[in-house]
C-alpha cells in the first residue's frame, strides 16, 4: 500500500481550521492532514463578520448554521451599516447581491418605493429591505444574500473537536523551515518538540506571523499609503440585546472607524486607527469614551492592541507552499475580506492541485490572488473618499488618493458603473459594479437625476426600471415571511 499524500498546514485559528477540514473533506481517504498549532494560542476571537462566501465552506464540510448559533454565539447577518461616513452622523447599508434577480449588468443603481411609486436613493439591498435592518428581522429561509457573525476562536474549536478525528493534529511551534537545496521546496520543518516534520505540500496559515512564508523567496507588496490603518484595539461588550442587530456596524470616528459585530451574547468591537496619526493611548482614550456613552460600559481591554500591515504577498503559492487568509495578506476588516478570501484560496487551490506542482498552475494562481487583492483595496479604498477633512487622519486620506481611486471617484460621479468598469465577469472578483454603486448612493457621490440621465444615454433606463419594480415586488413577498431575529436565535438556542 502507497503512502498517503501527506499535507500539513501550520496555524490553529480560523483560516487553519477552515484549510485542515476543507482539504480532508475534498480528498478523503487520500490524503494525510497535518495541522500544527500552539494550543496556547488558538488564535483571536474579536467578533468576525462574514460574507456569503462563509456557506461555500459550511456547506460542503458539513457545519449547519443553527449548529453555530446554539453554540458558538453565531447570529445572522444581512450586511453593513456604514455610519457617520460623511461626518453627518447619518448611515447607510451595503447588502450582499448573491441572487439570480440581478442579471442585467447596466443598473443596478435604480432604487423603487412601492408606497410611493417613486425613484429614491439606493439602500439596504436586493433582498431585504427597511423591515429586516431597522426592524431587526431576519429571513425563516436561508437566502444566498445573507451570512454570519460569529466568534471565530469558539468557531474554530467547535469545528476542529467535530472533525478532529479526520486530522492528526500536533501541538507544536515551527522553529525552522528548511528547504530542498537551492529551491524554495520545503523539504522539512523543524518542531520545538517533535522534531522534523515532513510533507508533499504545506499550507501556512499562521496569520501575520508567516511562520512559513517569511522563509520562501516572494516580495512583500505593501500598501500602506492606500489604506494607513494599521492597529485595533479589540474589547468584547457583555450585552443584553432587546433587539439583534443583522448587520455588522463600521462607524467612523477621527481616527479611523470603529467595528461594532453583535453576536448572540454580546458585541465584539475594535477601534481601527494608523499609528501614523494616532497613539495607542489616544485610541484607547477615546475608545474608552465611546464605549461608556454608547453602551454605558468600561474597557475590558486597556493594554492589547493588534499591530498589522497593509498589503499581500507577491506570490501567495512558492515552491509547495500556499499561504491563506492573514498569513497571505491583509486589507483591515472593513468588509469582512479575510475570511472570505481563505474559502476561496483553499477552494480555488483545490480545483487546480493534483498531488503534482506545475509551474502553470502556480503562475496563473499568483496571477489571480494578486488581481484579486488588488480588486479589494480598489473598493475599499473606494469607500474612504470622502472628502473628509477634520482630522489628521482624514486629511491625509482625502489628499492623498491614489489616481486610480481619484478616476473612479470622478467616473461615479457622472456615469454608471457595470461590470466593464471592472472587469467583473464572476471570475473570482470580490466586490462588482454592485457593490461600487452602493457605496457611490450611500457617500452621496451624485444627484440620482444625473444618474438616471446616464442610464438614460445607454437606453438602460427602462431596463434599471422594470428591474427595480420587479426587486421591489420580491421585497414586499420577501417581507411576510420574516422572524424576528432575537426569537430566531432563542429557538435555535433551544433545539
Amino acid at each position: 500500500m502507497t503512502n498517503k499524500h501527506k499535507i500539513v498546514v501550520v496555524g490553529g485559528g480560523f483560516a487553519g481550521v477552515i484549510a485542515s477540514t476543507y482539504v480532508k473533506r475534498y480528498w478523503g481517504d487520500n490524503v494525510e492532514v497535518v495541522l500544527v498549532y500552539d494550543h496556547r494560542n488558538p488564535g483571536i476571537g474579536v467578533g468576525e463578520s462574514l460574507t456569503p462566501k462563509i456557506y461555500d465552506y459550511l456547506d460542503y464540510v458539513g457545519v449547519s448554521t443553527e449548529e453555530l448559533i446554539k453554540h458558538c454565539n453565531a447570529t445572522i447577518k444581512l450586511g453593513l451599516q456604514f455610519k457617520n461616513w460623511l461626518n453627518d452622523g447619518k448611515y447607510f447599508y451595503h447588502g450582499f447581491f448573491e441572487s439570480d434577480l440581478m442579471q442585467n449588468p447596466m443598473n443596478y443603481g435604480v432604487a423603487y418605493d412601492m408606497a410611493t411609486s417613486s425613484y429614491t436613493d439606493y439602500n439596504y439591498n436586493v433582498m431585504f429591505g427597511k423591515n429586516y435592518y431597522e426592524d431587526c428581522k431576519v429571513p425563516t429561509k436561508r437566502s444566498k444574500s445573507q451570512s454570519l457573525h460569529i466568534d471565530a476562536t469558539i468557531t474554530s474549536q467547535y469545528i476542529l473537536n467535530k472533525f478532529r478525528d479526520d486530522l492528526t493534529i500536533i501541538d507544536d511551534v515551527v522553529l525552522d523551515v528548511v528547504k530542498k537545496g537551492s529551491s524554495e521546496y520545503i523539504d522539512y520543518v523543524v518542531l520545538e518538540k517533535n522534531g522534523n516534520l515532513s510533507a508533499d505540500f504545506y499550507i501556512d496559515a499562521s496569520g501575520f506571523a508567516s511562520v512559513l512564508f517569511k522563509h520562501l523567496g516572494t516580495n512583500w507588496v505593501d500598501r500602506t499609503d492606500w489604506l494607513p490603518i494599521d492597529s485595533c484595539i479589540p474589547n468584547p461588550i457583555a450585552y443584553e440585546f432587546e433587539k439583534q442587530p443583522p448587520y455588522t456596524t463600521s462607524e467612523a470616528s477621527s481616527d479611523g472607524w470603529i467595528l461594532q459585530v453583535p453576536l448572540s451574547n454580546r458585541w465584539g468591537a475594535g477601534y481601527l486607527y494608523s499609528s501614523q496619526f494616532t497613539s495607542d493611548d489616544e485610541a484607547f482614550s477615546k475608545f474608552s469614551t465611546f464605549v461608556k456613552d454608547r453602551y454605558k460600559s468600561d474597557l475590558v481591554n486597556t493594554s492589547k492592541v493588534l499591530n498589522f500591515k497593509s498589503g499581500f504577498w507577491g506570490k501567495q503559492w512558492v515552491g509547495n507552499c500556499i499561504s491563506i487568509g492573514l498569513c497571505s495578506g491583509f486589507a483591515e476588516p472593513l468588509e469582512a475580506t479575510n475570511i472570505h478570501h481563505t474559502v476561496y484560496q483553499i477552494g480555488h487551490f483545490l480545483q487546480v492541485y493534483n498531488f503534482n506542482v506545475y509551474d502553470y498552475d502556480i503562475v496563473k494562481y499568483n496571477n489571480h490572488m494578486s488581481k484579486f487583492y488588488d480588486n479589494i483595496y480598489l473598493y475599499l479604498r473606494y469607500c474612504y473618499t470622502t472628502g473628509r477633512t477634520d482630522s489628521e487622519f482624514w486629511k491625509y486620506i482625502t489628499n492623498s488618493t491614489p489616481d486610480e481611486v481619484k478616476w473612479l471617484d470622478e467616473k461615479s460621479k457622472t456615469d454608471i458603473l457595470n461590470q466593464h468598469s471592472f472587469m467583473d465577469n464572476g471570475n473570482g472578483t470580490t466586490f462588482g459594479h454592485v457593490n461600487f454603486t452602493t457605496i457611490a448612493w450611500g457617500l452621496k457621490k451624485f444627484d440620482p437625476k444625473d444618474y438616471y440621465q446616464a442610464l438614460a444615454k445607454r437606453n438602460a433606463l427602462d431596463i434599471a426600471i422594470r428591474e427595480s419594480v420587479d426587486i421591489a415586488i420580491v421585497k414586499l413577498e420577501n417581507e411576510k415571511n420574516t422572524i424576528d431575529h432575537k426569537v430566531f436565535i432563542n429557538m435555535m438556542k433551544n433545539i
